[in-house]
């Protein structure tokens, strides 16, 4: 194990800590934006040591998540159980499997999506119904609750195949409404506005989810439970998705995002590519509302708006678009850095709006920006 990959991300842990460990809404503006002044010059004053750091990270990638996922798994621990800070980051992680959806074709394909909450709210409802009015297993629902939100992605880029730009982000926005409309109007199967109350937690070998995690030496709220499962949901799509986006289908869907007409000129056909990037990202953000519903036990269609739709592509554009890392850090911090501010919650949705104007003026590459491959030929060995 390299030693500075480990030193790094562990001084990073400790941070984010004493970020968690804060409270006084002053305080913590102080520490962020000593944190900021505190990158810039650190960066200034030693670029070559940043860059090197930077090279070592892509090179030593496995070693790099593997870290990062042993140091969340101490979270619950170290916070003592604190249901208030497990429930923040199950929010933060299913936010972050929805980044990593969306930006799977927003980012990589460059369909413009501004009504991505549609299928989170389907996720939901697959595994609501299925668990709660069919006792249908929540292990079943779960991947069910991906299959039709891969569907409803179908659906809706049978339409937007023939328009692109600001056309599709019309279409996109129609198609949450719809969806909502749908909901809403579909009474007697989806409660309407009432929702769907009491929907049942996962069980596992008679373990229930919903119950206190009680470990002998310590007990912890259930959202403890929910973390585990929401983490090891976040890993699978992000290994996923990592995989995808550097095969040939995720080259392809580059391709198709930098000139639509110069890969049609190769053979390549548009209307199937469009369709992959429209139904893989759905099947994420439909896993992400099936573990919602079950976390949660209660859904309705509010809670699917088109606000939800803002802040996820707010928090691929202000972490990078393309740019996995990118998706999980704006995930995180736009999740996690307005429970800091809930004096200025009514701001929230403006807040949003703020930081993609910003990210489009001073920052349009984001965070973590995504690095462009670069292909070189080698020339063959003789014989």
């Amino acid at each position: 194990m390299n030693v500075y990959i480990l030193l790094s991300e562990l001084f990073v842990y400790a941070l984010f800590l004493a970020f968690v460990v804060i409270e006084d809404p002053l305080a913590v503006a102080g520490y962020l934006l000593a944190l900021f002044l505190g990158a810039i010059v650190y960066k200034k004053k030693f670029p070559l040591h940043v860059r090197s750091l930077s090279s070592l990270y892509a090179d030593n990638i496995k070693q790099v998540g593997l870290t990062a996922v042993l140091l969340a798994l101490t979270f619950p621990f170290v916070v003592n159980g604190d249901p208030y800070w497990l429930q923040v980051i199950n929010f933060a992680m299913l936010h972050a499997i929805m980044a990593v959806g969306l930006n799977f074709m927003t980012g990589r394909a460059g369909l413009i999506c501004l009504g991505y909450a549609a299928f989170e709210a389907v996720g939901a409802y697959t595994v609501g119904l299925l668990t709660l009015k069919l006792g249908v297993s929540f292990w079943l629902a779960l991947p069910l609750s991906g299959v039709m939100a891969c569907l409803f992605g179908i659906i809706l880029g049978l339409p937007a195949l023939r328009v692109k730009g600001h056309y599709l982000a019309l279409v996109t926005i129609a198609f949450g409404l719809i969806v909502q409309e749908l909901i809403l109007n579909t009474e007697s199967v989806t409660g309407g506005t009432n929702g769907l109350i009491d929907i049942p937690s996962p069980v596992i070998f008679g373990y229930d989810l919903g119950t206190a995690m009680d470990l002998g030496f310590v007990s912890m709220s259930y959202l403890a439970n929910f973390y585990y499962l929401c983490l090891a949901v976040l890993i699978f799509s992000t290994v996923v998705l990592y995989k995808l986006s550097n095969s040939f289908l995720g080259l392809s869907l580059n391709a198709m995002r930098e000139d639509q007409l110069a890969v049609q000129c190769y053979g390549m056909n548009l209307i199937s590519y469009k369709l992959y990037a429209f139904a893989i990202s759905a099947f994420f953000g439909g896993l992400a509302g099936g573990l919602y519903a079950a976390m949660i036990n209660f859904i309705a269609p509010e809670n699917f708006g088109y606000s939800l739709s803002i802040i996820i592509i707010s928090m691929i554009i202000l972490g990078g678009l393309d740019s996995i890392p990118g998706a999980l850090l704006g995930a995180f911090a736009l999740s996690i850095f307005p429970e800091k501010f809930r004096a200025f919650e009514d701001y929230r949705v403006l807040f949003y709006g703020l930081i993609i104007v910003l990210c489009l003026l001073f920052m349009r590459e984001g965070l973590v920006p995504f690095k462009r491959r670069i292909f070189k030929a080698f020339p063959r060995e003789a014989g």
